[in-house]
């Protein structure tokens, strides 16, 4: 069969003027991701022209994460430069929200602004503070309590470890690049939201809010290996009102985050219903040319009906953001 021409993705970073003052802590991202600073600024010609290689018909943008937890004027500011990049191309982009997450009632109250004022699709948020402070605490339950309110979801991204992590963690006899690999997208990166997700768990929000919807990207963050561990183990089973896999189809979203495998999203769908696996490509780390020769593969490769490419490709993106489109004409 042939692979759906139309697609929407779901993990797209950018960046806006506001959050672009102080990057250092990104200083070897951009050694190993050459141009991607240009990339993640270019919110028009150049980011379309790249959606356009890999058949890419709309995009949701977000921020780069660490930039917004102790920021709420900044991130006020973002979310507004955002939404004026949006209305400039409201066909091709919409976009997440960032918000101040050290400061929980103004992160609610900014989710609020941004879905009802900017029309944003939710909230991305990094998966810790700066001391890897996770949202466990009921203090940071407002932001999820307005999410299920607006009915919008929040999307955990992973975020760079501190210093202190990285060297006592991840550090060790090999180049500090392959150490930042280590902490970052190598790993670190997706065994922290996956422990943030079971944490969140373990301390009943899903429970207190049986319709919050959660995203996860990079083909669920390690977790689906773990499910029929994390409800076998005795564990889990003081304080938690029901397993964990239920809380995994009924609250958890995955998005392919840019991991262009076949097997491995065979893999997640052993674990994860059909309608709730994403496409995206995280750009501009991921390129949408290699998307689209996945999708491609994926079309010839995989075990995927037609319908159920469709679905990843983009009707579970369309139904998830309630987007208006005319699925017909695709």
């Amino acid at each position: 069969m042939s692979p759906p021409s139309f697609s929407i993705t779901v993990e797209e970073h950018a960046l806006f003027p506001s959050f672009s003052d102080d990057l250092v802590f990104l200083d070897e991202t951009w050694t190993v991701f050459p141009q991607t600073k240009e990339a993640l600024e270019d919110h028009s010609t150049g980011r379309l022209a790249e959606m356009d290689k890999g058949h890419v018909s709309y995009q949701i943008m977000s921020h780069l994460p660490g930039l917004s937890n102790f920021n709420p004027e900044g991130t006020r500011k973002a979310n507004n430069e955002m939404a004026e990049a949006i209305r400039k191309n409201p066909s091709r982009f919409g976009g997440f929200a960032a918000l101040p997450m050290a400061f929980p009632r103004e992160a609610a109250a900014e989710l609020e602004r941004a879905v009802k004022e900017l029309r944003l699709f939710g909230a991305m948020i990094d998966s810790h503070l700066g001391d890897m402070t996770h949202y466990d605490s009921e203090k940071f339950w407002p932001v999820f309590e307005m999410a299920v309110i607006l009915d919008v979801p929040i999307y955990i991204h992973p975020a760079l470890p501190p210093e202190f992590v990285q060297k006592g963690l991840y550090s060790g006899n090999y180049s500090t690049v392959a150490a930042q690999g280590l902490a970052t997208g190598g790993w670190g990166w997706h065994q922290d939201v996956g422990l943030h997700v079971l944490k969140l768990y373990s301390a009943g929000l899903f429970a207190r809010y049986p319709r919050l919807k959660i995203i996860i990207g990079h083909m669920g963050e390690l977790l689906p290996i773990m499910i029929d561990r994390v409800d076998s183990t005795p564990f889990f089973k003081q304080g938690v009102s029901e397993p964990f896999r239920d809380v995994w189809d009924r609250n958890i979203w995955v998005t392919a985050g840019g991991i262009f495998s076949v097997r491995t999203l065979e893999m997640v769908l052993k674990i994860t219903k059909k309608d709730r696996i994403l496409y995206s490509i995280d750009t501009p780390f991921g390129k949408s040319i290699d998307g689209w020769n996945y999708l491609q593969k994926l079309a010839t490769d995989s075990s995927l009906s037609k319908e159920d490419l469709d679905m990843f490709a983009f009707g579970n993106a369309v139904k998830l953001f309630k987007l208006d489109m005319d699925l017909k004409k695709f």
